[in-house]
């Protein structure tokens, strides 16, 4: 089966649509041109049976057979050439003149004639196969009632209209054909804009997704359609860029413990060296896999969340507080162990919020994580829970050495790690800020960080509340 394009199936229906109504408008046309034509003949026929039967009605012939023998009788035998049958009352025909072949009027036709004294009108059709137009109307002649026929033959009629039929078929098909052509032109010039995006399309690969596709330049449909294409292409070409970065980071965060472990091994490998020397290398290599299995888990949890599987299953509804009061009482030794004091502030809110609880501990958790690692001894790290009746807030404050400005928006770009002092001593890699913030907008909620050089840290994470009630 032969499947059409857009464009030939398009001027295939305005074809059959315009073919369909030209021929609907032909046939009503020739139907009225032949009703035209035969009313003007049918008022030829009437002219010339009445003035038969004005001749008939002359009371100076003896017959109607001597009043069809007048000058206006012959002259209208010479000029019309019809064909006068006049038959009396009883349908015997009195006088035949024009042919050999008597006319067959219908009775019906007759005695509405002779009776009623009406005009009748008749095609008919003699013995011969003539097309003949008849036209009947009542005379009298010395007290008797006749009935005066004059036809015609059809053929020139039938002629005058096949003409007319060829010539309507043919400027049909003229004008049928020039409309389908002017259709397929402005057919391929709309579409033509269509036809250069399709080109760009199958041009496109990762390196070519920033060039937009060729705007049509005028606003419409295709514009629009154009300018969402290029704005998801954009979007395309953004997620393919960042995941491009992501694996590259990947790669060299991989890479670089894998190279310190291997440069450590060969090195203790060159010569004997003594069970000390042989425990270091162990414990130095131990801490090398662990951050191996830190950054591993990390993409795993990146690689989860870009699949669409960071919407958790909601559990119901929890209190925040009772969930941040055992993430702090889980940091407390941590933070106890090196010399600062980890202190929740007593809370004015018990609102809920629809989030798993795994959720919110690991989004919390890497926030006092950070706060822990980067404050120094002696500071001291501050949970406070706030709220509205729509929003609820936990917010972290440290006293470390703060976040220089211009590296404030890249913190929670993933691998990233600045070059400020406190991110330099940092063992991380750079992946918990991104994780949260993937996992709290994964939540309908948003995470926040203010920061000065030599002023600490204050991170905000905003979730959604639910009331008691719902």
């Amino acid at each position: 089966m032969i499947r059409l394009g857009y464009r030939a199936r398009l001027a295939a229906g305005h074809a059959i649509v315009l073919a369909v109504t030209l021929g609907l408008s032909v046939v009503v046309l020739d139907w009225t041109v032949r009703r035209i034509i035969l009313d003007q003949f049918d008022a030829a026929l009437l002219h010339a049976a009445q003035s038969v039967g004005a001749e008939i009605d002359e009371e100076g012939p003896t017959s109607p057979v001597e009043a069809l023998s007048t000058k206006p009788v012959r002259r209208l035998l010479w000029t019309f050439r019809p064909i006068i049958q006049v038959v009396d009352a009883r349908g015997g025909i009195v006088t035949l003149l024009g042919s050999h072949v008597p006319l067959q009027l219908d009775p019906p036709q007759l005695k509405k004639v002779m009776g009623r004294g009406k005009i009748a009108f008749q095609t008919v059709t003699t013995a011969d196969s003539k097309l003949l137009r008849v036209a009947a109307l009542r005379a009298s002649h010395g007290g008797q009632a006749y009935a005066v026929e004059v036809a015609h033959p059809l053929d020139d009629i039938e002629l005058v209209l096949q003409r007319i039929r060829w010539l309507l078929a043919a400027a049909t098909l003229a004008i049928l054909i020039a409309i389908v052509a002017t259709d397929l032109a402005l057919t391929r010039q709309v579409l033509r804009p269509i036809d250069a995006i399709v080109r760009q399309a199958r041009r496109l690969n990762d390196a070519s997704l920033a060039e937009p596709l060729p705007h049509p330049g005028e606003p419409g449909e295709l514009a629009r359609l154009v300018e969402t294409l290029n704005a998801m292409l954009a979007r395309i070409h953004d997620s393919v860029e960042a995941q491009r970065r992501f694996t590259a980071d990947a790669a060299h965060e991989l890479r670089s413990p894998l190279t310190r472990l291997r440069t450590e091994i060969e090195v203790t490998l060159r010569r004997p060296r003594d069970a000390a020397e042989y425990r270091a290398t162990l414990a130095t290599t131990l801490e090398e896999i662990e951050r191996l299995g830190a950054v591993a888990e990390s993409l795993l949890i990146l690689a989860r969340l870009d699949a669409g599987e960071g919407r958790a299953a909601v559990t119901g509804t929890h209190r925040l507080s009772t969930i941040v009061e055992a993430i702090v009482g889980r940091f407390e030794p941590l933070a106890t162990s090196r010399g600062l004091a980890l202190r929740i502030a007593p809370h004015a809110t018990d609102a809920l919020v629809e989030a798993a609880p795994g959720i919110v501990d690991v989004v919390v958790g890497n926030v006092l994580d950070n706060a822990v690692k980067f404050s120094p001894p002696g500071g001291t790290i501050d949970v406070d829970i706030t709220g509205t009746p729509y929003e609820i807030c936990v917010t972290v404050s440290d006293m470390g050495p703060g976040i220089p400005e211009d590296e404030l928006p890249r913190v929670f770009q993933r691998f990233f790690r600045g070059k400020s002092p406190r991110a330099m001593g940092a063992s991380g890699v750079g992946l918990g800020l991104a994780i949260a913030q993937t996992l709290v907008q994964r939540q309908r909620g948003a995470i926040d960080i203010d920061s000065k050089p030599g002023s600490g840290t204050t991170v905000t994470i905003r979730l959604p509340a639910v009331s008691d009630g719902s």
